[in-house]
């Protein structure tokens, strides 16, 4: 039996805006949003939602937030604090407060977990802060990533502004001890970012990619310096129409993953793009490494999520052979499931086979407002329980959450048991268990089918024409005249003499007149001999014939293969042409 996606929904009492999984525990789901700054009554909340039952969700703790504030818009889970859940949100502050040039948008909440004796667990806000310079009273903290999470690493994060007059992306230290962020870098922007995502590449390196419409640009962040952004790859300017960006995400420190949009709805298209080494420069460019095109009914993008299902155990080791499992949330709340292969052979590094799973149609009521996938460490030993990658979509119209619980399978170690013996033991590689479809060759045969088609057609066509076959698709009928040919009359014709031929080899010598007398439609023969009138009846010359007796003459010598277009009049100069009987009832009754 093949294996199925169980689906948990959950309903709020408030907009849904942004949600994160707990990095350490794939069961804790917190999501939050609201009605903003309104007199609608709509409140402003953070919810944990316990996700540990495939079938149900369930809110085990809310924070009411101030209604003078405005809703969470972006959300992500940080370290623990001891035993505290560390929670990043963006929340501007009241109109009030913006008015007098202070918005305090960065806000880190902690999250104490249930006691015996406290059954749901507490969250209260830590501190609150501004990490954007400009005072614009439009923007919002619309992006908020953080890096992912290793054992004894800090962390640093990232928030880009969104209607922002002044663009910006500032870099920030995340503190161990929960509190206030320690602010690391400023980016001045030329346009606003789209997307942007963050990986740790050793310690205390890190990289960051974002995006605007139509570039993508790197930053390297070491201990002490922030080297860039450089411009690793622009949308070609003859691409039309032309493809705007809106997802980006790491999937190793070589490889990135795009959703881009083209435009008017023409559909979205995930592009895997390979980066430029550090010791090529600052203009070395990206280069496309795999590219897919979602159906056509998926008009655009609203949002992507990707996690690698082979997560490296250290900033600094080796990303080995992995699967990633790929979401794009579609503007017709439908969620599209993708896998992607990352293989490593020796220091080489490849991206293959992105291939579509499903598409999971109509999740939420309205436009999905957030995706993301929990996280996922294989199993040190093997187990034969079911393990199951979590997505999580929330919905911004129907207050809505949804959690796909996504089937695992282990795949076999293939290594010699004698290897196995000899080495440490290998940590078991996880993949989906969902089948995934390679391209179809479906569009090829049918391309090719058409092209034999297209060259049968014309084959046809041009033995028809030559009179090498007969009339299937009528082609003598709408060519030129002076196209027609009977090949197989020809070579008759070349032994017996063509029409010229026989009227040179039958004149005489004292200028006497040729006549032609008759054309036998059956043995393809034509007739000729000296003109007598007595014998013969009466001839003229070929310019001196009627109309009609021309074109019946040219009928018949046509149909014998003793004449064609291509060989003009001038061949019957000075040659008698006896009156065709019939000639002249035929055209009038054609005419008629």
């Amino acid at each position: 039996m093949a294996p199925t996606i169980q689906t948990a929904t959950l309903n709020a009492s408030y907009p849904l805006y942004a949600c994160d999984f707990d990095p350490q525990d794939a069961n804790r789901l917190i999501v939050g949003g609201g009605g903003g700054a309104t007199k609608s009554g709509v409140p402003n909340k953070i919810s944990v939602v316990d996700a540990s039952h495939l079938e149900s969700l369930q809110v085990v703790s809310e924070l009411d937030l101030s209604r003078d504030e405005d809703s969470v818009t972006s959300l992500a889970v940080g370290p623990r604090r001891r035993n505290s859940i560390v929670l990043f949100t963006g929340i501007n502050s009241s109109p009030a407060e913006i008015q007098k040039g202070k918005n305090e948008h960065f806000r880190v909440f902690a999250v104490d977990p249930s006691t015996k004796a406290k059954t749901t667990p507490k969250i209260t806000e830590v501190s609150r802060t501004a990490l954007f310079s400009h005072k614009d009273q439009d923007a919002y903290q619309r992006v908020l990533r953080m890096s992912p999470a290793f054992p004894d690493k800090a962390q640093i994060g990232a928030v880009a502004t969104g209607f922002a007059k002044e663009a910006e992306i500032v870099v920030f230290d995340v503190p161990a001890t929960g509190g206030a962020p320690k602010p690391r870098g400023r980016l001045e922007l030329a346009k606003e970012a789209v997307d942007l995502d963050i990986i740790q590449t050793g310690d205390g390196e890190y990289q960051l990619v974002y995006c605007d419409n139509y570039e993508i640009y790197r930053v390297n962040i070491g201990k002490k310096s922030v080297d860039g952004p450089h411009c690793v790859f622009t949308v070609p300017h003859d691409e039309i129409p032309r493809p705007s960006f809106r997802a980006l995400r790491y999937l190793t420190p070589t490889f990135v993953l795009a959703a881009a949009n083209i435009p008017q709805g023409g559909g979205i298209v995930l592009q895997g793009f390979r980066l430029p080494k550090l010791e090529d420069g600052s203009k070395a460019k990206a280069r496309l490494a795999v590219s897919t095109r979602l159906p056509k009914t998926v008009a655009r993008a609203t949002g992507m999520a990707v996690r690698n299902l082979s997560p490296p155990s250290a900033p600094t080791a080796k990303y080995g052979d992995a699967q990633f499992a790929i979401a794009v949330a579609g503007s017709d709340s439908s969620v599209s499931l993708y896998k992607l292969d990352h293989d490593a052979v020796g220091s080489v590094e490849l991206i293959a086979n992105l291939n579509p799973i499903t598409t999971l149609p109509s999740v939420h009521p309205g436009p999905i407002s957030g995706l993301v996938f929990s996280h996922f460490a294989p199993p040190k030993t093997p187990t034969m329980r079911v393990l199951h990658l979590k997505l999580a979509s929330i919905g911004s119209i129907g207050n809505s959450c949804v959690i796909h619980a996504l089937p695992l399978q282990r795949l076999p170690d293939k290594t010699s048991a004698a290897a196995r013996r000899a080495g440490p033991p290998r940590q078991p590689r996880y993949v989906l268990a969902l089948k995934s479809y390679g391209p179809s060759p479906r569009g090829l045969l049918m391309g090719l089918a058409f092209v034999v088609l297209l060259m049968a057609i014309l084959g046809q066509g041009l033995m028809e024409v030559q009179g090498l076959a007969p009339s299937i698709i009528g082609a003598r009928h709408v060519v030129p005249t002076s196209w027609h040919a009977n090949y197989a009359t020809l070579k008759d014709a070349a032994e017996k003499h063509f029409l010229s031929d026989y009227l040179v080899g039958t004149k005489l010598a004292n200028d006497d007149k040729v006549v032609v007398l008759d054309v036998d439609d059956d043995n393809q023969e034509v007739r000729v001999d000296t003109h007598d009138e007595e014998l013969h009846g009466p001839a003229v010359e070929w310019s001196e014939l009627p109309a009609d007796q021309k074109d019946a003459w040219k009928e018949k010598l046509k149909r014998a293969g003793h004449w064609g277009e291509q060989m003009g009049e001038a061949v019957f100069k000075g040659v008698l042409f006896g009156e065709i009987a019939g000639a002249v009832g035929n055209a009038v009754r054609q005419g008629l």
